[in-house]
C-alpha cells in the first residue's frame, strides 16, 4: 500500500516538473530565440538595403541638403511613373498626401492626419536613398477586408416601371471597415487603414483579415527558423485615411501599378 503511494507521489511530481517548469521554460526559450532571430532579420534587411560601397563618398548633409536629395529622387520617379500606362500611386509623407496619378496629372487626392512609419527607413544613407527611391516600386500583391473588383449581375428591365421596382435599396446597417495592404517590389509593405478604427466598427471580415495576416507571417518565420535561415523582414508603412478614401483608392489601383514614395 505504501509502494503504490509513493508511486503515486513520484508520478505527481514528475508531472508538476513537466508543467510548472519544463513547459513554461521551453515556452520562454522560444519566445527569447524568436525576438532574437526577428532582430537578426531587421539586421538583414538593413544590410541589404542601406549598404554604401566602400567606395562611395556620403559626407554629412544638412536638413536643407537632405531635402534636395529626397525632392530630387521624388522628381525623378514621378517622371518614371508618368511614362506608365496605368494608375499610378504617389505616397508623399512629407506633406502627408496621397494621390492617384497618370501621365503626370493628379486624379484624387487625400491628406491624411496619421501614419505609422517602421524605423527601419530613418537610417538611409543619401546614396542608398537616391537609389532606392528614384524610381516607382511595382505594385506585386494585394489583400483587404473588402472585395477589390466587384462585379455586379443586373438582369435588364423591361421597361421603366419594372426598373422602378428592382431599384436596389442601400443596405445602411451593414458594417464595413475598409483596411488593405500592398506589397511593393516584393519587400515592403504599405497598408491603408480607415481613419474611424472604433472597436464596434470592426466587423468579422476585419478580424479575419488581420488574423490571417499575423498568422501567415508567423507561419512563415517559423518555417524559416525550422529551416536554420533568418526569417525575412518586411518593412511598413501604415496610412490611416477617410473610409471611403482608402476604398477608392484600393480598387482604382492597378495590379500592375507602381507606387512612389517620398518621406
Amino acid at each position: 500500500m505504501m509502494t503504490e503511494n509513493n508511486d503515486k507521489r513520484k508520478k505527481a511530481g514528475f508531472f508538476k516538473v513537466i508543467f510548472l517548469i519544463t513547459i513554461p521554460a521551453l515556452i520562454i526559450i522560444a519566445v527569447i530565440t524568436y525576438s532574437v532571430v526577428s532582430s537578426l532579420s531587421v539586421l538583414n534587411k538593413v544590410h541589404e538595403w542601406q549598404k554604401v560601397p566602400a567606395s562611395s563618398d556620403t559626407p554629412a548633409l544638412s536638413v536643407e541638403e537632405w531635402q534636395l536629395v529626397k525632392n530630387k529622387a521624388f522628381l525623378a520617379a514621378r517622371l518614371a511613373l508618368a511614362a506608365n500606362d496605368s494608375l499610378g500611386l504617389t505616397i508623399n509623407l512629407k506633406d502627408s498626401l496621397v494621390q492617384l496619378e497618370t501621365k503626370g496629372v493628379v486624379m484624387r487626392q487625400v491628406h491624411f492626419d496619421e501614419a505609422e512609419i517602421s524605423k527601419f527607413f530613418r537610417s538611409f544613407e543619401p546614396a542608398m536613398y537616391t537609389k532606392t527611391f528614384s524610381k516607382p516600386f511595382k505594385v506585386s500583391g494585394f489583400g483587404g477586408t473588402i472585395i477589390k473588383d466587384p462585379i455586379t449581375v443586373v438582369k435588364a428591365p423591361k421597361d421603366s416601371i419594372e426598373a422602378a421596382k428592382n431599384k436596389p435599396a442601400i443596405d445602411t446597417t451593414k458594417i464595413e471597415f475598409v483596411e488593405w495592404h500592398m506589397m511593393l517590389n516584393k519587400s515592403l509593405v504599405i497598408s491603408f487603414v480607415q481613419s474611424d478604427r472604433e472597436f464596434g466598427k470592426m466587423n468579422k471580415v476585419a478580424w479575419q483579415y488581420k488574423y490571417d495576416r499575423y498568422k501567415e507571417t508567423l507561419t512563415r518565420n517559423i518555417k524559416d527558423m525550422t529551416h536554420f535561415k533568418i526569417p525575412v523582414f518586411y518593412p511598413q508603412i501604415t496610412i490611416f485615411i477617410p473610409k471611403n478614401e482608402a476604398k477608392s483608392f484600393y480598387r482604382a489601383l492597378s495590379k500592375k501599378g507602381e507606387v512612389v514614395i517620398r518621406f
